[in-house]
Protein backbone atom coordinates (compact mmCIF):
# COMPACT_ATOMS: atom_id res chain seq x y z
CA UNK A 1 0.00 0.00 0.00
CA UNK A 2 1.41 3.42 -0.76
CA UNK A 3 1.52 6.96 -2.10
CA UNK A 4 0.99 4.36 -4.56
CA UNK A 5 0.09 0.85 -3.63
CA UNK A 6 2.90 -1.03 -5.23
CA UNK A 7 1.34 -3.03 -7.98
CA UNK A 8 2.15 -5.12 -10.99
CA UNK A 9 1.01 -2.92 -13.85
CA UNK A 10 -0.92 -4.65 -16.56
CA UNK A 11 -3.06 -3.17 -19.34
CA UNK A 12 -4.78 0.23 -19.10
CA UNK A 13 -7.44 0.68 -16.45
CA UNK A 14 -9.94 1.44 -19.20
CA UNK A 15 -9.45 -2.04 -20.61
CA UNK A 16 -11.86 -4.94 -20.63
CA UNK A 17 -12.95 -6.54 -17.37
CA UNK A 18 -10.86 -9.56 -16.57
CA UNK A 19 -12.81 -12.75 -17.19
CA UNK A 20 -13.14 -15.16 -14.28
CA UNK A 21 -12.60 -12.49 -11.65
CA UNK A 22 -16.19 -11.86 -10.68
CA UNK A 23 -17.20 -11.83 -7.04
CA UNK A 24 -18.20 -15.48 -7.40
CA UNK A 25 -14.56 -16.43 -8.01
CA UNK A 26 -12.84 -14.42 -5.35
CA UNK A 27 -11.72 -14.17 -1.76
CA UNK A 28 -11.30 -17.75 -0.63
CA UNK A 29 -10.63 -17.54 3.11
CA UNK A 30 -11.75 -19.53 6.17
CA UNK A 31 -12.49 -16.48 8.32
CA UNK A 32 -15.83 -16.09 10.08
CA UNK A 33 -18.20 -14.36 9.81
CA UNK A 34 -18.21 -15.29 6.12
CA UNK A 35 -19.66 -13.21 3.31
CA UNK A 36 -22.82 -15.30 3.47
CA UNK A 37 -23.06 -14.65 7.19
CA UNK A 38 -23.08 -10.90 6.58
CA UNK A 39 -25.82 -11.20 3.98
CA UNK A 40 -28.05 -12.65 6.70
CA UNK A 41 -27.16 -10.18 9.47
CA UNK A 42 -29.83 -7.86 10.76
CA UNK A 43 -27.40 -4.91 10.65
CA UNK A 44 -26.75 -5.56 6.96
CA UNK A 45 -30.42 -5.97 6.11
CA UNK A 46 -30.93 -2.58 7.73
CA UNK A 47 -28.17 -1.10 5.55
CA UNK A 48 -29.78 -2.56 2.43
CA UNK A 49 -32.97 -0.77 3.37
CA UNK A 50 -30.98 2.44 3.89
CA UNK A 51 -29.02 2.16 0.63
CA UNK A 52 -31.63 0.70 -1.71
CA UNK A 53 -29.91 2.07 -4.85
CA UNK A 54 -26.96 -0.26 -4.26
CA UNK A 55 -28.97 -3.47 -3.88
CA UNK A 56 -28.44 -5.57 -7.00
CA UNK A 57 -26.06 -3.00 -8.49
CA UNK A 58 -23.02 -4.17 -10.50
CA UNK A 59 -20.11 -2.43 -8.77
CA UNK A 60 -16.76 -2.17 -10.57
CA UNK A 61 -13.68 -2.53 -8.37
CA UNK A 62 -10.68 -0.95 -10.07
CA UNK A 63 -7.27 -2.52 -9.42
CA UNK A 64 -3.84 -1.12 -10.24
CA UNK A 65 -2.23 -4.51 -10.67
CA UNK A 66 -1.65 -7.17 -8.03
CA UNK A 67 -0.07 -6.98 -4.58
CA UNK A 68 0.48 -10.20 -2.63
CA UNK A 69 -1.50 -10.26 0.59
CA UNK A 70 -3.91 -7.64 -0.71
CA UNK A 71 -5.12 -8.95 -4.06
CA UNK A 72 -3.51 -11.47 -6.38
CA UNK A 73 -4.45 -14.59 -8.35
CA UNK A 74 -4.42 -17.73 -6.22
CA UNK A 75 -1.42 -19.99 -6.80
CA UNK A 76 -3.76 -22.98 -6.70
CA UNK A 77 -6.29 -21.49 -9.10
CA UNK A 78 -5.35 -18.31 -11.05
CA UNK A 79 -9.03 -17.72 -11.84
CA UNK A 80 -9.51 -16.86 -8.15
CA UNK A 81 -8.35 -13.48 -6.90
CA UNK A 82 -7.58 -13.52 -3.20
CA UNK A 83 -6.21 -11.33 -0.42
CA UNK A 84 -7.35 -8.82 2.17
CA UNK A 85 -9.12 -6.53 -0.31
CA UNK A 86 -11.23 -9.18 -2.08
CA UNK A 87 -12.04 -10.79 1.28
CA UNK A 88 -13.35 -7.44 2.49
CA UNK A 89 -15.08 -6.67 -0.82
CA UNK A 90 -16.91 -10.00 -0.56
CA UNK A 91 -18.23 -9.09 2.87
CA UNK A 92 -19.02 -5.47 1.96
CA UNK A 93 -20.94 -6.48 -1.16
CA UNK A 94 -22.85 -9.20 0.69
CA UNK A 95 -23.72 -6.81 3.49
CA UNK A 96 -24.91 -4.09 1.10
CA UNK A 97 -26.51 -6.44 -1.42
CA UNK A 98 -24.55 -5.54 -4.55
CA UNK A 99 -22.43 -7.59 -6.94
CA UNK A 100 -18.88 -6.71 -7.92
CA UNK A 101 -16.36 -7.40 -10.66
CA UNK A 102 -12.69 -6.47 -10.93
CA UNK A 103 -11.11 -4.27 -13.56
CA UNK A 104 -7.32 -4.42 -13.64
CA UNK A 105 -4.98 -1.90 -15.22
CA UNK A 106 -2.20 0.66 -14.82
CA UNK A 107 -1.79 2.01 -11.32
CA UNK A 108 -1.02 5.55 -12.45
CA UNK A 109 -4.55 6.07 -13.81
CA UNK A 110 -6.44 4.16 -11.11
CA UNK A 111 -7.65 7.23 -9.24
CA UNK A 112 -8.68 8.93 -12.47
CA UNK A 113 -10.67 5.83 -13.36
CA UNK A 114 -12.54 6.07 -10.05
CA UNK A 115 -13.16 9.83 -10.14
CA UNK A 116 -14.43 9.56 -13.74
CA UNK A 117 -16.86 6.78 -12.83
CA UNK A 118 -15.25 4.00 -14.87
CA UNK A 119 -14.71 2.22 -11.55
CA UNK A 120 -16.74 2.67 -8.35
CA UNK A 121 -14.11 1.85 -5.75
CA UNK A 122 -10.49 0.76 -5.56
CA UNK A 123 -8.26 -1.41 -3.38
CA UNK A 124 -6.75 -0.12 -0.16
CA UNK A 125 -4.30 2.72 -0.89
CA UNK A 126 -2.30 5.13 1.22
CA UNK A 127 -4.46 8.04 2.38
CA UNK A 128 -2.34 11.13 1.71
CA UNK A 129 -3.00 14.86 1.72
CA UNK A 130 -2.25 15.00 -1.99
CA UNK A 131 -4.67 12.22 -2.82
CA UNK A 132 -7.36 13.72 -0.60
CA UNK A 133 -7.45 16.71 -2.95
CA UNK A 134 -8.62 14.34 -5.69
CA UNK A 135 -10.54 11.54 -4.03
CA UNK A 136 -12.18 10.34 -0.80
CA UNK A 137 -11.37 7.27 1.27
CA UNK A 138 -12.94 4.87 3.71
CA UNK A 139 -9.90 4.05 5.84
CA UNK A 140 -9.50 1.40 8.52
CA UNK A 141 -5.86 0.21 8.59
CA UNK A 142 -2.60 1.80 9.79
CA UNK A 143 0.48 1.28 7.65
CA UNK A 144 3.84 -0.33 8.34
CA UNK A 145 6.52 -0.63 5.70
CA UNK A 146 8.58 -3.77 5.39
CA UNK A 147 11.69 -4.49 3.37
CA UNK A 148 12.86 -7.05 0.85
CA UNK A 149 16.59 -7.78 0.58
CA UNK A 150 18.80 -10.53 -0.75
CA UNK A 151 18.78 -13.66 1.40
CA UNK A 152 21.18 -13.31 4.30
CA UNK A 153 20.94 -9.51 4.12
CA UNK A 154 24.53 -9.17 2.84
CA UNK A 155 24.44 -5.36 2.99
CA UNK A 156 23.37 -5.52 6.66
CA UNK A 157 20.42 -3.17 6.19
CA UNK A 158 18.61 -3.45 9.51
CA UNK A 159 16.87 -0.06 9.71
CA UNK A 160 16.20 3.03 7.62
CA UNK A 161 19.39 4.51 9.11
CA UNK A 162 21.34 1.82 7.23
CA UNK A 163 20.03 3.04 3.87
CA UNK A 164 22.76 5.69 3.53
CA UNK A 165 24.80 4.87 0.44
CA UNK A 166 22.43 2.05 -0.55
CA UNK A 167 20.17 1.74 -3.59
CA UNK A 168 16.43 1.43 -2.97
CA UNK A 169 14.06 0.11 -5.64
CA UNK A 170 10.84 2.11 -5.65
CA UNK A 171 7.84 2.26 -7.95
CA UNK A 172 7.21 5.68 -9.43
CA UNK A 173 4.67 7.68 -7.44
CA UNK A 174 4.82 5.51 -4.32
CA UNK A 175 5.15 6.81 -0.79
CA UNK A 176 8.58 5.24 -0.63
CA UNK A 177 9.73 7.08 -3.77
CA UNK A 178 8.17 10.46 -3.00
CA UNK A 179 8.61 10.74 0.75
CA UNK A 180 10.31 7.97 2.75
CA UNK A 181 13.49 7.61 0.67
CA UNK A 182 14.00 11.34 -0.10
CA UNK A 183 13.54 12.26 3.58
CA UNK A 184 15.96 9.55 4.69
CA UNK A 185 18.46 10.66 2.03
CA UNK A 186 18.34 14.19 3.44
CA UNK A 187 19.02 12.82 6.92
CA UNK A 188 22.01 10.87 5.60
CA UNK A 189 23.39 13.96 3.90
CA UNK A 190 22.91 16.09 7.02
CA UNK A 191 24.86 13.50 9.01
CA UNK A 192 27.72 13.60 6.52
CA UNK A 193 26.88 10.17 5.11
CA UNK A 194 26.29 9.15 1.47
CA UNK A 195 22.82 9.91 0.17
CA UNK A 196 20.35 7.12 -0.59
CA UNK A 197 20.24 6.20 -4.26
CA UNK A 198 16.87 5.37 -5.77
CA UNK A 199 16.21 3.01 -8.66
CA UNK A 200 12.88 4.14 -10.06
CA UNK A 201 10.83 1.33 -11.56
CA UNK A 202 7.27 0.97 -12.83
CA UNK A 203 5.84 -1.71 -10.58
CA UNK A 204 6.25 -4.28 -7.84
CA UNK A 205 7.58 -7.01 -10.11
CA UNK A 206 10.33 -4.73 -11.43
CA UNK A 207 11.30 -3.85 -7.85
CA UNK A 208 11.59 -7.51 -6.90
CA UNK A 209 13.69 -8.27 -9.98
CA UNK A 210 15.96 -5.33 -9.19
CA UNK A 211 16.81 -6.80 -5.78
CA UNK A 212 17.22 -10.28 -7.20
CA UNK A 213 19.63 -9.03 -9.87
CA UNK A 214 21.60 -6.84 -7.50
CA UNK A 215 20.67 -3.58 -9.24
CA UNK A 216 19.03 -2.52 -5.97
CA UNK A 217 20.01 -3.36 -2.40
CA UNK A 218 16.51 -3.24 -0.99
CA UNK A 219 12.85 -2.85 -1.86
CA UNK A 220 10.59 -1.05 0.61
CA UNK A 221 6.88 -1.77 0.55
CA UNK A 222 3.93 -2.52 2.84
CA UNK A 223 5.00 -4.94 5.58
CA UNK A 224 2.58 -7.74 4.76
CA UNK A 225 3.52 -7.61 1.10
CA UNK A 226 7.22 -7.63 1.96
CA UNK A 227 6.80 -10.75 4.09
CA UNK A 228 4.79 -12.49 1.37
CA UNK A 229 7.32 -11.60 -1.35
CA UNK A 230 10.24 -12.85 0.75
CA UNK A 231 8.42 -16.06 1.65
CA UNK A 232 7.70 -16.80 -2.00
CA UNK A 233 11.26 -16.25 -3.25
CA UNK A 234 14.11 -18.47 -1.95
CA UNK A 235 16.74 -15.86 -2.85
CA UNK A 236 15.04 -13.05 -0.91
CA UNK A 237 14.41 -12.24 2.74
CA UNK A 238 12.51 -9.68 4.79
CA UNK A 239 14.65 -7.36 6.91
CA UNK A 240 13.20 -4.57 9.08
CA UNK A 241 9.84 -2.84 9.44
CA UNK A 242 9.16 0.84 10.04
CA UNK A 243 5.97 2.54 11.22
CA UNK A 244 4.43 5.02 8.82
CA UNK A 245 2.12 7.87 9.90
CA UNK A 246 -0.43 6.88 7.30
CA UNK A 247 -3.70 5.00 7.09
CA UNK A 248 -4.91 3.03 4.11
CA UNK A 249 -8.41 2.85 2.78
CA UNK A 250 -10.68 2.22 -0.17
CA UNK A 251 -10.68 5.15 -2.64
CA UNK A 252 -14.12 6.35 -3.72
CA UNK A 253 -15.03 9.43 -5.78
CA UNK A 254 -15.84 12.46 -3.64
CA UNK A 255 -19.20 12.91 -5.36
CA UNK A 256 -20.16 9.25 -4.92
CA UNK A 257 -21.70 10.07 -1.56
CA UNK A 258 -23.96 7.02 -1.33
CA UNK A 259 -21.11 4.57 -1.97
CA UNK A 260 -18.87 6.32 0.55
CA UNK A 261 -21.48 6.29 3.29
CA UNK A 262 -22.58 2.72 2.59
CA UNK A 263 -19.03 1.29 2.55
CA UNK A 264 -18.24 3.13 5.79
CA UNK A 265 -21.34 1.69 7.46
CA UNK A 266 -20.58 -1.80 6.15
CA UNK A 267 -16.99 -1.60 7.38
CA UNK A 268 -18.22 -0.67 10.84
CA UNK A 269 -20.36 -3.80 10.88
CA UNK A 270 -17.42 -5.89 9.67
CA UNK A 271 -15.15 -4.46 12.36
CA UNK A 272 -17.74 -4.99 15.09
CA UNK A 273 -17.96 -8.65 14.06
CA UNK A 274 -14.19 -9.09 14.48
CA UNK A 275 -13.81 -10.20 10.86
CA UNK A 276 -11.37 -7.50 9.77
CA UNK A 277 -8.87 -8.28 12.53
CA UNK A 278 -9.04 -11.96 11.63
CA UNK A 279 -8.55 -11.14 7.94
CA UNK A 280 -5.58 -8.87 8.70
CA UNK A 281 -3.93 -11.78 10.51
CA UNK A 282 -4.91 -14.34 7.89
CA UNK A 283 -3.53 -12.33 4.95
CA UNK A 284 -0.36 -11.33 6.78
CA UNK A 285 -0.87 -7.65 7.61
CA UNK A 286 -1.42 -8.17 11.34
CA UNK A 287 -4.55 -7.42 13.37
CA UNK A 288 -2.79 -4.67 15.35
CA UNK A 289 -3.02 -2.50 12.23
CA UNK A 290 -6.80 -2.17 12.48
CA UNK A 291 -8.17 1.29 13.27
CA UNK A 292 -11.82 2.41 13.58
CA UNK A 293 -13.22 2.92 10.08
CA UNK A 294 -13.43 6.58 9.08
CA UNK A 295 -14.34 8.58 5.99
CA UNK A 296 -11.65 10.96 4.77
CA UNK A 297 -11.92 13.59 2.07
Amino acid sequence: MKFARLALLLSGITGTLLTGLSSAHAATDPVTPTASDFAAMTQCKTLQTKYTSLVGKEVVVGLGGYTKGFEAPSEKDPSIIEGLDPSLFERISSCLGFKHTYQNGSFNVLLTSITSGRADIGPMLYVTDERLKQIAFVASVQVQDGSVVAKGNPKKINSVDDLCGKTVAAAAGTYEATKLVPEQSQKCSAAGKPEVSMLMVQNTDNSIQAVKSGRADIYLTEAGSARAIAKAAPTLASAFTVDLPIMVGFPIAKDNVTMRSAVLDAMKVIQESGAQKKLLDYWGQGSSAERPAVSRG
